[in-house]
């Protein structure tokens, strides 16, 4: 059983290659992915962190960064 052949690439290029996480749009099928799991977690009684809560501790963290620098 012979696979397909493959051709090694450098690794600068590779990297290159690769976008930046933080200025691609998520695409379609990482869209779906991430509400199957919001659904399947929804369904199974999960509940995340309520949004005050976290702005409550994000704000916390943020003034113990402001105290230490």
């Amino acid at each position: 059983m012979n696979g397909p052949k493959v051709k090694s690439v450098p690794a600068d290029k590779t990297i290159a290659a690769v976008p930046d996480d933080d200025e691609r749009e998520p695409t379609k099928e990482e869209i779906m992915e991430d509400l199957r799991t919001a659904l399947r977690d929804a369904m199974a009684g999960y509940r995340g962190q309520d949004a005050m809560e976290f702005l409550d501790e994000l704000e916390r963290e943020v003034m113990v960064d402001a105290d230490e620098s």
